[in-house]
């Protein structure tokens, strides 16, 4: 016997096509834009982020060049905008963590140097050389398996070596680097443009590890140097460093690089490291009230009442969660900004709701607007402010943004672009590369 249906709900498998849009159907910009104002989105001023690039620039010695570090989706702030703003402030090479992101960012027609800064995958080595991207190495096996690719594809691969001096995650041990610089120096398939590692603690009052990192890094240029071997370019220095002016040692050959992430976005490696003047954050997120409602005395609020009223509570729901990527650990001691005042966070953040208190802005209504990270100047909560109460940093915040959430590009005041679930768009076609 069939299942029985009731034929007031219509049956499931039954629906109207002509009122679904296509898969592949192109909303148009105005209803694109107006859509994503209406929910929860980030504002990315790209001003703000080419402003960064700049003053970054001017901050370091002439012979310094900016790498800008777009891994993570640019931190968030969205892969091929970010490198556009990054280039238009004089940012000379660009940084990724997987060779995909690369490969984005040449579709995108971009052709600035792509550095990959981390371990190869090595199922992606060809598509990467064919697209001039450069590739660490920090072993023999990158190194075979690059060269492989590049013997493939007949056209050396460009290669930059990491060396562990004692951050002990990517890169070859000293001993281990020379080798294998060698080994780059000899092969007409590997072009070796350059040698770098990473710091550990460039951003602790403590300068020792720092100290010992460069030490290392510098013995084995020396040994190299001694052997007639000196990649051009040289790299050492992230956010951090840069900003102790850990730059490397000028007085050894190759063009330096900085690679700058979190400072491109305008905040400091840790909260009490003081940013060059200019430097600001570059992205706001934001939204509207959804619900206003009060609470009576004794009544608790969100998942397991984790917050109970102890007078009657004007509250506010604000359509952002930690799907979104707001830490679930803001749960009561976050804040929302409402009309200039902070609204503190009521019971769990949930995954896609939070409640606020509505007290110090009682007149506030369905669709007031929402600010649930902003730059601090204006008293909203900061990637920092965030992080410090969760437990964690500013990075984790900035990249733990869902790719759910819209973001919209800012130039001049206006919006000129914006990615959401259908993809990237600019309102007048893409900015000059």
């Amino acid at each position: 016997m069939g299942t029985q249906r009731d034929p007031g709900l219509g049956d499931p498998n039954q629906h109207d096509a002509s009122a679904l849009p296509a898969a592949t159907e192109q909303v148009d910009w105005p209803t694109r834009l107006a859509c994503a104002r209406a929910g929860l989105h980030a504002v990315i001023d790209l001003d703000q982020l080419a402003t960064n690039a700049r003053t970054l620039v001017r901050f370091l010695p002439p012979d310094v060049e900016l790498l800008a570090v777009l891994k993570a989706n640019a931190y968030g702030h969205g892969l091929v905008p970010s490198a556009l703003a990054a280039l238009a402030g004089g940012a000379r090479w660009l940084g990724v963590a997987r060779i995909e992101e690369g490969l984005l960012l040449r579709q995108a027609g971009l052709t600035a140097p792509v550095i990959v800064l981390g371990p190869p995958n090595h199922a992606r080595l060809r598509a990467a050389v064919a697209a001039d991207i450069t590739l660490a190495v920090g072993s023999l096996a990158d190194v075979e398996a690059v060269r492989s690719a590049a013997s493939a594809l007949g056209r050396p691969a460009r290669v930059h070596l990491e060396v562990d001096t004692g951050m002990h995650r990517f890169g070859a041990m000293p001993d281990e680097a020379v080798a294998l610089a060698r080994r780059l120096a000899s092969d007409p398939l590997l072009s070796f443009e350059g040698i770098y590692t990473h710091f550990a603690t460039a951003d602790a009052p403590d300068c020792r590890t720092l100290r010992r990192q460069m030490e290392r890094f510098r013995a084995v240029r020396e040994q190299l140097l001694a052997e007639g071997i000196h990649p051009p370019v040289v790299h050492q220095a992230n956010s951090a460093a840069t900003l102790r002016g850990a730059l490397g040692d000028p007085d050894l050959p190759g063009r330096r690089l900085v690679r700058v992430g979190i400072l491109f976005y305008g905040l400091a490696p840790n909260p009490a490291m003081v940013l060059p003047p200019g430097i600001r954050p570059a992205l706001t997120l934001q939204t509207q009230l959804a619900r206003c409602f009060a609470v009576r005395p004794g009544e608790g609020i969100s998942y397991g009442h984790t917050y109970v009223t102890k007078a009657l509570t004007h509250c506010g729901l604000v359509p952002v969660g930690y799907a979104d990527g707001l830490p679930r650990a803001l749960s009561n001691q976050g804040w929302f900004l409402v009309q200039g005042q902070r609204c503190p966070i009521l019971g769990r953040v949930c995954m896609d709701q939070t409640t606020i208190s509505l007290e110090a802005v009682p007149q506030a209504e369905i669709g007031t607007p929402v600010i649930v990270l902003g730059t601090g100047e204006d008293g909203a909560m900061t990637a920092w402010d965030a992080a410090t109460l969760s437990g964690t940093i500013a990075y984790e915040i900035l990249t733990s943004l869902a790719t759910r959430v819209p973001r919209l590009y800012q130039r001049g005041g206006d919006i000129v672009g914006l990615a959401d679930a259908f993809g990237l768009v600019w309102r007048d076609g893409m900015p000059a590369r």
